[in-house]
């Protein structure tokens, strides 16, 4: 058994074994000291003290508050709010300072020590243990880094968490505004870029070579867009409020870049017969040329139409994305571990955009056999993993991870993608959202008796690059809510009279049928839909959901003539409809009746509406625009393309 499923399995014990925090209810609420037998340092206490108070009053901390009293971060700590701090010791930290060639805290710089303070401070979130899970943390540090979680045994045969790869001495002290984790070492992650994480890697040399041969690596670089300014009118506006059901309203203050490398070792590419640069061009063009011919004779390896150079890019995503965040995240959206908008029948598939020009990555969830980040299966199951000696190497703008085979947009990958439904988030459209650590909600604990808040993120225009808006219109993100009816928890929103265009990820060439995902409700206005500039047939009434005559939808089973509601399909596909698919559910039914749907096919409140047949004569991205017809609500949830000679065959996923 090799040690990175050991630690899975580990992990899997660890979290069945787990604390459970005691509610009792007298008068008032409050939580009890328990202590987890299997993790050592893992449990709760409680005080009525801030995270701040808490370290200042700890002789073991001094070091670290010196730390936040000279960067004026312990003023946050004493403050309303809700804090997670990864606390060093003070022998932790002067180790720290003495592997840095330094003495004490007075020998760095006060940004130095202000970005050493955030690295170990979450901000707005609680994370216990309960919650740690093996691989990178739902939630950033307020340096904007990610921190990871592993397990490990130590040499008294004691179970630990290793937090940045420091031992967590003791976990879960509960204060009045925080949790706080005590650590034997520092976070001090790497400011080194993706490029620079692959070259420090000695299995991925062969790709570290043509990376830098090709000029790709000029495209990994960028770490924040400094050019952009914090809108203060929309974070006056809105930042931080809660607002309705308890969102809490974020506006973006920076608009950080972010890549993605799925690195093949030299030991894989010897497994295909490349040992050096010439073998590796020799490949590529035994895949690319008869794709692309109109470039089989290019000798420019850094021109994006060379096949060496596509073979590379197309390993290369242009957004950050952990393991856990390739199709996990969006699979377990609920607000408690392990439940999920799903419906564990079916399988999930997330398409990702490569920096190969206008090609399409698939990467899945298969159900039978409970696998995560299965990339590019074809018919016969072949397909790429992850590595597992090469996962979530965190980089300053990205994250590397090893793959245990080639990853090509051969002609069998297109006939893969185009022989299925596409179904997209609409999340998914916007690496903006994967790269500020907004995609997917976190779980978030309200600071008031709603249990249920989660973030809606307000965008400034050109905040996101997919996306134009004209003035006055405000574009609105989501993220996950277990109340909402929606494929991956999450959906687009606007309201009043907008007008928008969306930029698509590229499509395979071919003829689709096109379909609008959305949830009717009696808010919303009216809609007129265009695709690549032409109208979609007339505006779209956005409060009609399936029970009205014009849609005409039956829950399957109503009739017992058509008890799995296929006659009522084919009315309905009549009239431009379809109901939802079987594959994803509503959690918390409080909004439909008090209960959680089976599925999201049976309910009249969830629809997709058929938005026209299209032919692509070429791979490529395609725009999707929407104007208000009548001033009132608007959402998207997903879009999906299906080629139309499997419309017949189409399950009901």
């Amino acid at each position: 058994m090799d040690a990175v499923f050991y630690l899975k399995e580990l992990s899997a014990k660890f979290r069945v074994k787990q604390l459970q925090v005691v509610l009792l209810v007298c008068g008032a609420l409050f939580l009890t000291s328990c202590m987890d037998e299997d993790i050592e340092g893992s449990y709760y206490t409680f005080t009525g003290e801030t995270v701040g108070a808490y370290i200042r009053g700890n002789p073991d901390y001094t070091e670290f508050a010196r730390i936040l009293d000279t960067t004026k971060v312990m003023g946050l700590l004493n403050a309303y709010g809700q804090y997670t701090c990864f606390l060093p010791t003070n022998e932790a930290l002067r180790s720290h300072y003495l592997s840095l060639g330094k003495k004490s805290l007075t020998d760095f710089p006060l940004d130095s020590l202000r970005i050493l303070a955030y690295n170990h401070l979450i901000k707005d979130f609680l994370v216990s243990t309960e919650s740690f899970r093996e691989g990178m943390l739902s939630n950033l540090s307020m340096n904007g880094r990610n921190i990871s979680v592993a397990f490990s045994v130590d040499d008294m045969g004691r179970n630990r968490y290793l937090i940045n790869g420091a031992p967590v001495q003791r976990g879960d002290v509960e204060l009045h505004n925080g949790i706080v984790h005590i650590l034997d070492g520092v976070i001090s992650p790497t400011d080194n870029t993706v490029v620079d994480v692959i070259g420090s890697v000695p299995e991925f040399s062969l790709f570290s070579e043509a990376l830098n041969a090709t000029g790709l690596f000029a495209l990994l670089l960028d770490i924040e867009d400094t050019s952009f300014e914090p809108p203060l009118e929309l974070i006056e506006e809105h930042a931080d409020k809660v607002a309705g059901q308890g969102d809490i309203k974020r506006v973006p203050r920076q608009r950080k870049y972010g890549f993605t490398a799925l690195v093949p070792s030299d030991a894989v590419f010897a497994e295909h017969g490349i040992s050096d640069l010439e073998s590796m061009k020799s490949y590529a063009k035994q895949v690319y040329d008869s794709r692309y011919p109109a470039y089989a004779d290019l000798e420019d390896i850094t021109d994006p139409n060379h096949s060496l150079n596509r073979f590379i890019a197309y390993h290369l995503l242009d957004r950050s994305i952990p393991e856990y965040y390739f199709i996990e995240a969006y699979d377990n959206t609920g607000f408690e571990p392990g439940t999920s908008h799903s419906v564990n029948a079916y399988d999930m598939s997330e398409y990702l955009e490569t920096m190969a020009p206008n090609s399409l990555m698939e990467v899945k969830v298969v159900r039978i056999t409970n696998e995560y980040n299965v990339f590019n299966q074809l018919p016969g199951g072949k397909a790429v993993r992850l590595d597992r000696r090469f996962i979530d190497l965190d980089a300053v703008n990205g994250i590397v991870h090893g793959v245990d085979g080639l990853l090509v947009y051969s002609q069998e990958v297109v006939d893969m993608l185009t022989s299925k439904r596409i179904r997209m988030d609409a999340a998914s459209f916007f690496r903006e959202l994967r790269n500020n650590d907004m995609r997917v909600g976190k779980r978030f604990r309200s600071t008031d008796s709603i249990n249920y808040a989660r973030e809606s993120f307000y965008f400034p225009p050109n905040y996101l690059d997919r996306l134009w808006t004209s003035e006055g219109t405000q574009f609105t993100y989501l993220a996950a809510d277990d109340r909402f009816l929606d494929y991956q928890g999450d959906e687009i929103w606007l309201v009043g009279l907008y007008h928008f265009k969306i930029e698509t990820p590229p499509i395979p060439a071919g003829t689709y049928e096109i379909r609008f995902g959305y949830q009717p409700t009696i808010f919303r206005g009216a809609a007129q839909m265009y695709w690549n500039g032409v109208p979609v047939g007339i505006p779209l009434d956005l409060r009609l959901n399936g029970n009205s005559g014009k849609v005409g939808y039956e829950v399957p089973g109503t009739d017992p003539t058509d008890p799995e509601g296929y006659d009522n399909d084919r009315m309905m596909r009549n009239r431009g409809y379809m109901k939802a698919p079987a594959s994803f559910k509503v959690l918390n039914g409080t909004w439909y009746g008090g209960g959680a749907l089976t599925s999201a096919r049976n309910s009249e409140a969830a629809l997709r509406k058929i938005l026209g047949i299209f032919t692509f004569e070429e791979d490529g991205r395609h725009e999707f625009e929407v104007r208000a017809a009548r001033e009132g609500e608007f959402m998207l949830d997903y879009l999906e393309f299906i080629p139309v000679e499997l419309i017949e065959f189409e399950d009901i996923d």
